[in-house]
């Protein structure tokens, strides 16, 4: 196959609060999902399924930018490392990273494999005030005896069902007080890809806590031979 690939320019947007993702989670929720959340729910899994890379044998680079931002007190950052880097995958597996200029342990905090969240157990809810226009916005409340899911709101394109927009929240991830991760998705070549993915945490020490924010954007996306 011939090398194919895709160029961007990016342009960070402003990521969804906790507050906002949960509070879009918790309207309208049911025990059991109606039949037409359930019949997008199921439709999204399916795409999801036959266009996620992570699920196949293909090859493929990305190219990205990191930034990755140490929060000090009060919010403010505190330190930022900034790299560009080429990430080569076969399938969900990693198998090198080449760092531009700039440091490679913050090339490496950028996670670009999208979640499987559609093997999850959750409860589903849709917004209340739905405009039924191109984007559908989906709850998820995590079963709470499935340990170490994440909550949140998937948005898919209302025709063909592919994933926009992913924002999760990781209410009990093992070493962290807080931890969520965000992702805009792209359709790319037959399979989505993300676009821009964020990342922020608390991360528990002995002493004391590490807050950050890692922001990757990419720039490039081909398909190998």
């Amino acid at each position: 196959m011939r090398n194919k690939s895709i160029k961007k320019i990016h342009v960070f947007p402003v990521v969804l609060s906790v507050a906002l993702i949960l509070g879009l989670a918790g309207h309208s929720r049911t025990e059991e999902p109606d039949p037409v959340l359930k019949y997008y729910w199921d439709n999204a899994a399916e795409t999801a399924r036959a266009t996620n890379p992570s699920n196949t044998d293909v090859s493929y680079k990305i190219t990205a930018r990191t930034f990755c931002h140490r929060i000090g007190s009060g919010g403010s950052i505190a330190s930022t490392d900034t790299v560009n880097c080429e990430y080569f995958y076969t399938g969900n597996r990693l198998d090198s990273l080449r760092a531009g200029e700039g440091k490679e342990a913050c090339a490496r905090k950028a996670d670009l494999t999208i979640p499987h969240i559609f093997d999850n157990s959750y409860e589903l809810s849709l917004f209340p005030n739905d405009t039924g226009g191109a984007g559908l916005a989906i709850g998820l409340t995590s079963d709470s005896t499935a340990t170490g899911q994440p909550d949140g709101l998937l948005v898919i394109d209302r025709k063909s069902y592919v994933m926009k927009n992913l924002y999760l929240y990781y209410p009990d991830k093992e070493g962290y007080r807080r931890f969520t991760r965000s992702f805009r998705l792209i359709e790319s070549q037959g399979f989505v890809f993300p676009d821009s993915v964020w990342e922020v945490g608390t991360k528990l020490g002995i002493f004391s806590s590490e807050n950050y924010r890692t922001e990757t954007g990419v720039t490039d996306i081909i398909i190998l031979p």
